[in-house]
């Protein structure tokens, strides 16, 4: 039972959501003979390893397959108007919002080979706090003190060792040894 007054899901939406499943269904569904070991089960042909998977994810593109069918002749129907257009726009495109921190992320793994753990988290923690608008002096602080402790943690508190990065060999010998130590 729905509530009357919880606002009605965006059709066009629920479309690309389907056809988002749908793709990535077929896809795992045709690559399912490269993902499982083939050869003979010793129980019979219902003890093989892409059966149960190979069953499963029939199921599940017959599902979507369905669902897609069923949304492609509601709007068929019942056209979208052109709000109902902009509101999935709108949608969909916030769907790629945390894409945009997990790039931030991805390249906070990269820096951390090339510059040194405590250097890209410093980095990365105040680029973090500068994209969502914390720049206040007792953020920025804060940040600073959260990549400190984050070194003293993981470095002296766990003795977590990471290889040293290009960048150290630009320093005298002493403070290449005391960054791969403690950086």
């Amino acid at each position: 039972m729905t509530d009357p007054d919880e606002p009605q899901a965006n059709r066009l939406e629920s479309m690309a959501l389907a056809l988002i499943f749908a793709a990535v269904s077929v896809l795992l569904l045709a690559l399912i003979g490269v993902a499982t070991r083939t050869g003979q089960a010793s129980g019979g042909w219902w003890t093989r390893p892409a059966f149960a998977p190979g069953v499963a994810l029939a199921v599940l593109v017959a599902a979507n397959l369905i669902t897609i069918w069923r949304d492609f002749a509601d709007l068929r129907a019942n056209p979208a108007k052109a709000e109902e257009w902009a509101e999935a726009r709108v949608k969909v495109l916030g769907w790629l919002r945390p894409a945009e921190f997990l790039a931030y992320y991805a390249i906070y793994i990269y820096a951390i080979q090339h510059l040194g753990y405590f250097p890209s988290t410093l980095i990365f923690v105040l680029g973090m706090l500068w994209r969502v608008g914390l720049t206040a002096s007792r953020w920025i602080w804060a940040g600073i003190g959260l990549s400190v402790f984050m070194i003293a943690v993981f470095r002296a508190g766990l003795g977590v060792w990471m290889p040293a990065p290009e960048f150290y060999d630009l320093f005298p010998d002493a403070i290449r040894l005391a960054l791969m130590r403690w950086f």
